[in-house]
């Protein structure tokens, strides 16, 4: 049996274990042939570990001198450490910390040093993002909406199902910097624009509520409204060797007026809501947007005129100000789908908003309800810092917890957090 597979460095005790067992079939006098095979099949060592170690024991042997085969080497070797004092980073600005070069040098310590103690953890990197400047009224209207959210019959979020989030983001053609992973050798993509001021990007309008399940955990009704892209078909100027001129082309529209989002809201987001919205629900539907200056107002006469002619309660409604971290979009769905969309080269706008499109067909409706409660999440650090967005965004797991079967459908905040938030309203009042 084998007793040293892996390659290492023997211990004393191993050293002086194949000493005595090459000392014993000595003692009859000269190795017999296939002695040292047997000890490399036994020991699992290189042969010049067995040459050196029967040396060894050979010339302590016949000074008569013990066996002691124990290392020479001390206990520690090398350059001693330096000893640096971590807590002089917090002395340190933070615009002179924001890379390792710069930390290092703020140390007086090598780049290699901080890279160390990162690996180590006892650095930790950090990105950090703007937040929305708030003004007092900002903070006193996010925490309202944030009580508001609050069924006061049993001090839980409402579960959210009849709130479809409205806003928009810019997709754009291509990325300034992409990252790739290429293997050694292989030639790197070239990418090219005539400026990168002005990359082909167009502007969509997105609509989302919270999927449903079942009591299986069947999908019944995903959320996912639509993506609607503002474009329009123009007829080309001139000709060109790809097309004669008055070929109509899709171009985006590059200023969306609040003529222009009212109606993409009446012709392309009421229809899909009437078709997709689950029957058994005759409630008020919640259109939630931001502030943006193109949004319309909430009693607009002629959004009014098109509920009125649909069969559904719809109601808009606007979000705090400056409050992105009050919209699932922001939250993450954005994010998501713009993931999906860079695994993907498109070289015309049609093809842009194709793909966009693909990529909000195949986001999971779980990861959106996730992003939900993720929501719900943030609505309960909000109240914490009452009202403020400088608060660490709070993870509990959901994933593991859904595979466990122990999600909850909504989160609620303490009784008494919610008692102290009425309180501190009611002061600023």
């Amino acid at each position: 049996m084998c007793i040293f597979r892996e390659k290492r460095e023997l211990t004393n005790d191993a050293r002086t274990r194949i000493a005595n067992w090459l000392l014993v079939k000595k003692s009859t006098g000269k190795l017999k042939r296939g002695t040292v095979k047997e000890a490399l099949e036994l020991f699992g060592v290189h042969r010049t570990t067995i040459y050196r170690i029967l040396k060894q024991a050979k010339a302590l042997w016949q000074n008569g001198d013990a066996v002691n085969m124990d290392s020479k080497k001390p206990k520690r070797v090398g350059k001693k450490g330096k000893h640096i004092d971590l807590s002089k980073i917090s002395e340190i600005p933070f615009h002179k910390r924001g890379n390792i070069r710069a930390l290092a040098i703020a140390l007086g310590v090598s780049k290699s040093t901080i890279h160390r103690f990162i690996k180590s953890g006892q650095i930790k990197p950090h990105t950090n993002a703007l937040k929305p400047a708030l003004t007092e009224n900002n903070i006193k209207e996010r925490l309202k909406w944030c009580l508001k959210a609050i069924d006061q019959d049993n001090g839980m979020f409402n579960d959210m199902y009849n709130t479809i989030h409205l806003d928009e983001k810019w997709f754009y053609m291509t990325k300034g910097t992409q990252r790739y992973y290429l293997l050694p050798g292989e030639t790197q993509p070239y990418r090219t624009c005539k400026s990168k001021r002005f990359v082909t990007k167009v502007m969509f309008l997105c609509a989302v509520a919270r999927p449903r399940f079942n009591a299986d955990g069947e999908c019944i009704f995903d959320g996912k409204i639509g993506m609607f892209p503002f474009v329009r078909w123009v007829p080309a100027k001139r000709r060109s060797r790809n097309r004669p001129a008055g070929t109509l082309e899709l171009k985006p529209v590059t200023s969306v007026t609040k003529e222009a989002y009212r109606n993409m809201l009446i012709r392309q987001v009421i229809p899909p809501i009437m078709q997709k919205w689950p029957d058994n629900d005759q409630g008020p539907i919640y259109l939630q947007q931001d502030n943006a200056r193109p949004h319309i107002e909430v009693q607009d006469r002629d959004f009014m005129e098109a509920v009125q002619n649909s069969n559904k309660d719809l109601r808009l409604v606007f979000q705090p100000p400056n409050s992105p971290d009050m919209n699932v979009l922001d939250l993450g769905f954005f994010r998501a789908i713009q993931s999906l969309k860079d695994q993907t080269a498109p070289k015309n706008t049609k093809e842009l908003v194709k793909n966009v499109k693909n990529a909000f067909r195949e986001y999971c409706p779980t990861k959106g309800n996730r992003v939900f409660l993720s929501l719900q999440l943030v609505l309960i650090q909000v109240t914490r810092v009452k009202g403020s967005n400088n608060y660490l965004q709070k993870h509990v797991g959901k994933e593991a917890l859904e595979r466990q079967g122990l999600l909850p459908i909504v989160f609620s905040p303490s009784p008494s957090l919610v008692e102290e938030c009425l309180a501190y309203v009611e002061a600023m009042q």
